[in-house]
């Protein structure tokens, strides 16, 4: 996976990556921490391009790895309905939500919670604030 940063000014940053269609925990994404810093996330959007072959749910948060599941900043992302645009202000779920911290050793990962991801097309945006 290619991952692009930009700067918008001294402090905001903006990554973007193209999902994957794994099933595995951090399959979909995993992106590490790109500053030698705690940062905060401000925003993730998940943009979904293309819907997956069947019924799928993902999540997306912070974890301690790149193989880890997590769901603290989007919880159960329906990708198997229908292209679509979620982002975790409006879209954050059960356990997900806003603003949330990344330490310099953690990892964004974005994973499969049901179903399966085949055929799954799309790109994650993270907007964050060193």
């Amino acid at each position: 996976m290619g991952m692009k940063v930009f700067s918008g000014g001294k402090r905001k940053k903006c990554i973007v990556v193209n999902l994957s269609a794994l099933d595995t925990a951090g399959g979909v994404v995993s992106i590490a921490n790109p500053e030698s810093a705690e940062i905060l996330i401000t925003e993730v959007l998940f943009i979904l391009g293309t819907k997956s072959t069947n019924a799928s749910t993902v999540d997306v948060g912070v974890a301690a790895n790149g193989t880890t599941l997590s769901q603290t900043l989007m919880t159960g992302i329906d990708t198997g309905a229908a292209a679509a645009r979620f982002d975790n202000i409006n879209d954050a779920g059960g356990s997900g939500g806003r603003d949330r911290t990344w330490a310099s050793t953690q990892f964004i990962t974005a994973s499969k919670a049901s179903g399966a991801c085949a055929g799954l097309v799309g790109q994650i945006v993270v907007n964050y604030v060193v």
